[in-house]
């Protein structure tokens, strides 16, 4: 039913829906920011993860499982957390080759359109297809195949979720305002 709320505000514009949306995107952003905020200082990590097993390695000799694991965990992360703060940026790959040339209401539509047809569907349908792969990992506290391994897949797995609801709520504060620059605000 949130998913309606910016065709419900273009249909209908009562006042006290319009200061309730306005609050619900500030809220959404600020999450979203903060979120993005974490994921950003988890940088240094991936870096200091794959210097110290690049080090260990050449000059000790010694190879852990765990920091060549955590080569790949910190990106995942790193992507799947922070997705929805490049939505917000407006520092993700777009589509469509005009936006920056279009009007506000040009883009406004686009962005209402694009949530409609592209964002909200396909993330559903993330959401949906990983209920059981996610639940199953949850189940058998999925871990590394290695013995020696990060025992966390099961967390990972959670992100994949996770990236959708974060994308769901940042796409629905653009459609929003979306929704609010195609009635003149």
């Amino acid at each position: 039913p949130a998913l309606a709320l910016p065709v419900l505000y273009l249909i209908f514009q009562p006042a006290w829906l319009a200061k309730i949306l306005r609050g619900l995107i500030r809220t959404i952003d600020s999450a979203i920011f903060i979120l993005g905020e974490i994921v950003k200082w988890s940088l240094p990590l991936l870096v200091l993860s794959v210097a110290a097993s690049v080090f260990a390695l050449s000059i000790f000799g010694i190879a852990t499982t765990k920091w060549l694991e955590s080569a790949f965990y910190f990106p995942a992360i790193i992507i799947l957390l922070g997705a929805a703060a490049t939505l917000l940026a407006g520092q993700h790959v777009r589509v469509d080759i005009f936006h920056e040339k279009m009007g506000e209401k040009a883009r406004a539509r686009v962005d209402l359109i694009g949530f409609y047809l592209l964002l909200a569907p396909t993330c559903l349908l993330i959401l949906w297809n990983s209920q059981s792969f996610v639940g199953f990992a949850w189940q058998t506290f999925e871990g590394s195949t290695e013995s020696d391994g990060i025992r966390g897949v099961f967390l990972l797995k959670t992100l994949i979720p996770l990236f959708a609801i974060t994308m769901i709520a940042q796409g629905l504060a653009i459609a929003l305002r979306a929704a609010f620059a195609l009635n003149g605000e």
